[in-house]
């Protein structure tokens, strides 16, 4: 990235945003060890301003491995890859001395037709400002340009990486590409043969340019706003209906969903007990403190200790539900830290428990194994509510949240509907995810208006962002 002339204090501020936005948390506090760390041991030995960064700003080792890329990216000076420039410039000066020829006479003695072809090249080389430094400037002098041209047009403004082809022209149209445009049609349109090598030299070298500005563009966004390189990803299928989402792009979801619940058990982690804070405890105080004669040096508070709500879920796994199902499941057994009483139930016309298959297998095997084993047949939701009564009664409580996953389309079974009140009556409260918008909850076989009385909240669920938003809440809520 280049600095400019910046203080290494600012620098190292830029880099330590290139971080957060890789998703490493360094603290403010963090940051500032890193300077008073770089003042001891100096800038001047790259190898030792490395790993001092390193030591100080990452901890773990996945940590350390998103640090090394990030550094390489932020710190390595940028370079045009490929030869293409050298080639071209080659070829144009083959061309030239083929044409002027060994021993050419002084312009004065030089036929008409030698002095056009010198007086052609010349304006190529000197017309347009770009042309020159694409085929007589160094690779450095070109990449110094690209540099000031995008601080001229706040590339550090780019948000999304849908608009690298716009900052891309940009760049190049301050470079001074509308001048080199025009060059190139004077000079392909001119009789003179080496006028017309030369824009068509020319075409070639700002075709490279362009390609190698995109790419310029998109490392500076990688830094600058999509330090991990997933975001672009992540906000496209952020927002997709999951019902509707392609299995090409499943396992970009599974990452976008495990990062959302790593987010959202930092932010809702406690301790299960709280130490030294909240009330004195003053039996033990004193019985302590007998030693002290009654002087109060060892202080003894009340011990809060703190439950782990318990979740159940019951996720209809036929036909399309499945889908939402699938990351609903990835989502709740991604917070183990913050929800570690989760049970899982999968039904579609017979309910079974699948909470030991996320207890002996991975993820994502677990998660495919209850979609199999329960996901076939005709959708009935009365007797998967009867049957989870059965298995589940006695451990329903007032810590207990139900979240029920389905479109409550039935079959025109009998809906079960008296079951689930008895469920809600006991349990702390009764969540319903449907993945129909609002409007199709009433048409043909759909349930939801006999199981909305028995819901505490029901919600569409369709998406990454439904799902973020709704886990929140039970996370919020459910203790």
């Amino acid at each position: 990235m280049d600095q400019g002339e910046q203080t290494p204090e600012r620098v190292l501020g830029h880099f330590v945003s290139a971080l957060r936005r890789a998703d490493l948390g360094v603290s403010p506090a963090e940051t500032l060890d890193a300077v008073a760390a770089l003042d001891i041991v100096g800038y001047d030995d790259p190898r030792l301003f490395r790993d001092t960064l390193s030591l100080v700003l990452a901890k773990t080792a996945e940590e350390k491995a998103a640090f090394d890329i990030c550094f390489d990216r932020f710190f390595s000076a940028r370079q045009f890859r490929g030869n293409s420039l050298t080639t071209l410039r080659e070829s144009l000066s083959d061309m030239m001395m083929q044409g002027e020829g060994q021993g050419a006479p002084a312009d004065g003695d030089a036929p008409a037709g030698k002095r056009r072809r010198r007086g052609s090249s010349g304006a190529a080389r000197h017309e347009s400002a770009l042309g020159h430094l694409l085929l007589q400037g160094s690779d450095d002098e070109l990449m110094l340009a690209v540099q000031r041209a995008a601080a001229e047009v706040h590339l550090d403004r780019i948000r999304t990486l849908r608009e690298r082809s716009l900052y891309a022209r940009r760049i190049i149209q301050h470079m001074g590409g509308a001048d080199l445009d025009e060059t190139i049609a004077r000079l392909t349109a001119a009789s003179d043969e080496l006028a017309r090598e030369t824009g068509r030299v020319l075409t070639e070298a700002r075709s490279y340019l362009a390609e190698q500005v995109r790419d310029y563009v998109e490392e500076q966004y990688l830094l600058l706003v999509d330090g991990s390189g997933d975001r672009f990803i992540r906000e496209a299928v952020t927002g997709t209906h999951l019902t509707n989402m392609q299995p090409y792009y499943f396992a970009h979801i599974r990452e976008a969903v495990r990062k959302l619940a790593h987010q959202l058990a930092k932010r809702h982690a406690r301790k299960r007990r709280v130490y030294n804070k909240g009330h004195l405890d003053v039996r033990r105080t004193l019985r302590r403190n007998l030693r002290y004669d009654g002087a109060l040096f060892d202080l003894h508070w009340k011990q809060i200790k703190v439950e782990p709500p318990k979740v159940f879920v019951i996720c209809d796994v036929s036909g399309s539900v499945r889908t939402v199902s699938r990351f609903l499941l990835t989502f709740l057994y991604s917070l183990g830290e913050v929800l570690p009483l989760v049970r899982a139930f999968a039904f579609s016309n017979e309910l079974g428990e699948v909470t030991p298959f996320f207890t002996d297998f991975p993820l994502d095997d677990a998660i495919d194994m209850s979609l199999d084993d329960y996901g076939k047949g005709s959708t009935d939701y009365g007797t998967a509510f009867r049957t989870f009564k059965s298995l589940t009664w006695s451990e329903l409580d007032s810590r207990s949240t139900l979240i029920v996953l389905g479109d409550s389309r039935n079959n025109y079974f009998a809906n079960g509907a008296d079951t689930l009140q008895e469920l809600s009556r006991r349990c702390r409260q009764v969540i319903w995810l449907n993945p129909e918008s609002r409007d199709r909850w009433r048409e043909g076989d759909a349930e939801m208006a006999a199981y909305l009385p028995a819901c505490h909240v029901a919600e569409v669920c369709n998406s990454l962002t439904d799902l973020e938003r709704i886990v929140s809440k039970v996370l919020r809520t459910a203790s």
